[in-house]
């Protein structure tokens, strides 16, 4: 049987892909792809849509949008007590009662393929690679597809940043210790997501993708091609999901984090993820995080990842444009900083946080 894994990693479309996947969960089953469900919630919920229907009124719940992301937090929780599964996956089992689930699914619907897909998994290599070896002691029988989205660093970074500040975290910015602490990392260096799962699945086929030739189509399209499985026509794509923040209110949000309250700083992210699309700002990808030296220095140490990643694929180059890691983007963040602090002073009746309009009418660079 067939295993189409998709270990993302972060930001390269993975959330709005799972949500492709779940929302077409029968149809996929019924042309022989399962995209299984890991718990009673999500599959009470999938055996509800094959008989009703969409159930438009009621809430999605986050084990049937997020399955896979859950499994594998699991299973991570289990083999590394430091490790937990995030408070929003409730009522997990045990992961021997995952992988019960996952294989009663396949022993009754009998597919000809079924996809497991979470950014989480690019974390086992480095994590555990017992992980990875679990899987494949699980599913002895399968030939494996191993697909990975992959930014150029620069861009990636930038996103990722942003995304950890978004969930409250307390940080550097890149262009000023921030960067440093990514090196030895997984968002840093690819090789340490990839080399686990070649060495643990030599006869896999792994298919790695320059995210900027991705793009072009999607993520949801270039994974049904790079998947080389059947998937039936019409069926339903969602919109992109988890946007990326705008690298123009970053600092501010940076600081939010450090300065206020938790409660405050968490209505101060909430106000500006409703109101910067409305902010008329620069493109995102015009502000320049980093400054030349930093660029130069990130760029010397990504030599030997990308060296890694065209012995793996056999493509000299991989990322076709990573000359353009060494090229400044033309807006300085201070700049783009300072006109989003601009604009947001004349949309601050909106924001109902007094503490948060405090911070953002004194806010100085």
């Amino acid at each position: 049987m067939q295993f189409v894994i998709f270990i993302g990693p972060h930001k390269v479309g993975s959330s709005q892909l799972q949500d492709f996947l779940y929302r077409n969960y029968v149809r996929l089953i019924q042309s022989g792809i399962l995209y299984p469900m890991i718990e009673a919630e999500g599959l009470s919920f999938m055996v509800s849509k094959a008989i009703i229907g969409d159930i438009d009124d009621i809430p999605l719940p986050v084990n049937a949008r997020e399955a896979h992301n859950a499994f594998a937090y699991k299973m991570i929780s289990e083999v590394d007590e430091n490790r937990f599964v995030p408070p929003k996956h409730t009522g997990l089992p045990r992961t021997r009662q995952m992988f019960r689930a996952i294989k009663k699914q396949i022993e009754f619907v009998q597919p000809e393929a079924v996809i497991l897909a979470s950014e989480v998994f690019s974390t086992f290599g480095v994590i555990s690679p017992r992980l990875i070896q679990t899987l494949i002691d699980e599913f002895p029988d399968a030939d494996f597809r191993i697909i990975a989205n992959l930014r150029r660093v620069d861009n990636y970074l930038a996103s990722w940043h942003g995304e950890r500040l978004k969930a409250g975290e307390r940080l550097h910015p890149l262009g000023r210790g921030g960067l440093q602490s990514y090196y030895d990392t997984t968002h840093f260096d690819y090789s340490q997501i990839l080399e686990p799962w070649a060495q643990a699945m030599p006869e896999a086929d792994f298919v790695l993708r320059d995210f900027s030739a991705v793009r072009s189509e999607g993520t949801i399209a270039d994974f049904k091609e790079q998947s080389c499985l059947n998937f039936p026509r019409n069926l339903t794509t969602p919109a992109p999901q988890n946007p990326t923040m705008h690298r123009a209110v970053q600092e501010i949000v940076r600081r939010g984090n450090a300065q206020l309250m938790p409660e405050v700083a968490q209505n101060l992210r909430t106000f500006l993820e409703v109101i910067t699309p409305e902010l008329d700002l620069p493109k995102s990808s015009d502000i320049e995080m980093y400054g030349s030296v930093l660029r130069a220095e990130m760029f010397d140490r990504f030599e030997d990842v990308h060296e890694f990643l065209c012995d793996m694929t056999g493509q000299t180059p991989f990322f076709a444009n990573l000359q353009n890691m060494l090229r400044e983007r033309p807006i300085p963040e201070a700049e783009a900083t300072a006109e989003a602090v601009l604009k947001l002073k004349s949309h601050l009746r909106s924001l109902s946080d007094a503490d948060a309009r405090t911070f953002i009418e004194n806010f100085a660079l």
